[in-house]
C-alpha cells in the first residue's frame, strides 16, 4: 500500500512539473496593444470599466469607423479616452453636427485642443501624488482624491458649467451643443485598468458613464487608436439604391436564363503568361532604373501593404509604424514580424535618406514581396 502510495505521489509530481516546465518554455507573450483600447487588458487598457458596464446590462459597444458614419437619432454617448492623435477640424464639425441632434460626447483628454467652449490654462509641472478633488454636482459625495496628471486646468467661460476641480482648478467640464452636450475630462488616466480603483477615480467618473433606460448606445471611440472596421454594403449605400440594384440583378438573370445565355472560364494563352509576362516585367524593371524611379516603386509597396493591413486587420492607412506593429502581433510569427518591422523601418529610413542605392531598393522589393504573400493568404 505504501508502494502504490509512493507511485501516485511521484506521478504527481512528475506531471506537475512537466506542465509548470512546458509553461515556461511555451508561454505565449502578450501582445503590445495600444494604451487605452476597451479590449486590452494591459495596465494601460480600459477593459475594465467597459467590462463592468457590459455586465452591468449597459448597451455598450466599440466604435471603429470615422465619426461623420456614427448612427444618427439622440439619446447616444460617445466615449473618447486620449486620442493617440489631435483631432482635425472637420472631425470636431463632424461631431458638433451628431452632438447637437441631442448625443452626448464624453472627452477624456489631458491635453486637448480646438475647443472653443473649454479654454485651457497651463498652471506648471503635474503633480505626482493624490490631491483632493471636489465633485462640484454633488453626485458622487465629498471627501474624495485623485491623481491628475495633467498640468492644464480648464478656464471659466460663459456656456462652461465646472464638474470637478483641485486645489489648482478645474479639472472637468460640460457645454451645451444644440440639443446635446460636449463634457470634457483632463483624467484620461483615471479610465485606465491599473488605476481604475485608485484613490476614488471610479466613484467620481462613474456619473459620466452611466445610462439612462431611453439611451440608445454607449459607444467607446477605437477609431482614434488605430483600429478601423469597414462598413457593410448595407451601411454605405441608401436603401432605395439597393433595391433597384436587386430588381435589376433579378431582372438581368431572367433575361439570361430566358435567352439561354450559358458563360464559361475564361483562359489567358499560356504564350502571354510565359513569354509577355516576363518581358511586360523585364521592360517595366529597367524603365524604372533607368528613370531613377525607385523610390516611387517603393512608396507603391508602401501603400499597397498598408492597404492590406487594413483590408485585414483593420489598421488605418495613416497608422505610425508602432501602431501598425501592434495590430500585425497578434496575426504574425516572431519572424514575420520582423520582416514586416523591418521592411516598414527601411522605407522610413529611405524616406528620410538623401540617396537610395539600387541593391537596396532590390533587397527591399524582395522583402515586401514575402511580406505581401504572407498578408495575402490572411
Amino acid at each position: 500500500m505504501l508502494k502504490r502510495n509512493k507511485l501516485q505521489i511521484a506521478l504527481a509530481v512528475s506531471v506537475v512539473a512537466f506542465l509548470l516546465f512546458g509553461y515556461v518554455l511555451v508561454k505565449p507573450d502578450l501582445p503590445d496593444l495600444p494604451p487605452y483600447l476597451s479590449t486590452s487588458a494591459d495596465r494601460d487598457g480600459t477593459k475594465a470599466v467597459f467590462t463592468l458596464l457590459k455586465e452591468q446590462g449597459v448597451p455598450v459597444k466599440a466604435w471603429k469607423q470615422p465619426w461623420r458614419s456614427l448612427p444618427s437619432g439622440g439619446r447616444q454617448k460617445l466615449i473618447v479616452i486620449q486620442p493617440y492623435a489631435p483631432l482635425a477640424a472637420k472631425e470636431w464639425e463632424e461631431i458638433r453636427t451628431w452632438v447637437s441632434a441631442g448625443n452626448e460626447l464624453v472627452l477624456f483628454d489631458d491635453a486637448p485642443t480646438d475647443l472653443e467652449a473649454f479654454p485651457l490654462t497651463r498652471t506648471g509641472q503635474a503633480e505626482s501624488g493624490p490631491a483632493a478633488i471636489t465633485d462640484l454636482t454633488k453626485q458622487s459625495g465629498a471627501g474624495h482624491s485623485g491623481k491628475v496628471a495633467s498640468a492644464y486646468r480648464l478656464k471659466e467661460a460663459p456656456g462652461m458649467k465646472p464638474l470637478l476641480k483641485d486645489a489648482r482648478g478645474i479639472i472637468a467640464g460640460r457645454a451645451a451643443v444644440g440639443q446635446g452636450s460636449v463634457t470634457l475630462l483632463l483624467v484620461p488616466d483615471w479610465m485606465q485598468n491599473d488605476s481604475i480603483l485608485e484613490h476614488s477615480h471610479f466613484e467620481l467618473i462613474r456619473p459620466y458613464l452611466q445610462t439612462s433606460p431611453e439611451t440608445g448606445a454607449l459607444w467607446f471611440d477605437e477609431y482614434h487608436h488605430g483600429l478601423y472596421e469597414k462598413p457593410g454594403l448595407l451601411a454605405v449605400y441608401p436603401g432605395w439604391l439597393l433595391a433597384v440594384l436587386l430588381q435589376l440583378t433579378l431582372g438581368a438573370l431572367l433575361w439570361l436564363w430566358m435567352k439561354g445565355v450559358r458563360f464559361g472560364p475564361a483562359y489567358t494563352p499560356r504564350e502571354w503568361t510565359v513569354r509577355r509576362g516576363d518581358e511586360t516585367l523585364l521592360a517595366a524593371a529597367g524603365w524604372y532604373e533607368r528613370r531613377g524611379l525607385a523610390r516611387e516603386a517603393l512608396a507603391h509597396q508602401a501603400r499597397y501593404v498598408r492597404g492590406l493591413m487594413r483590408e485585414r486587420w483593420g489598421v488605418r492607412l495613416d497608422a505610425t509604424v508602432t501602431q501598425a506593429l501592434a495590430a500585425a502581433k497578434p496575426h504574425l510569427s516572431k519572424e514575420e514580424l520582423e520582416q514586416l518591422a523591418a521592411l516598414m523601418r527601411s522605407w522610413q529610413a529611405a524616406e528620410e535618406a538623401a540617396g537610395y542605392s539600387p541593391k537596396q531598393f532590390e533587397k527591399d522589393s524582395r522583402m515586401a514581396d514575402g511580406v505581401i504573400r504572407r498578408l495575402e493568404r490572411e
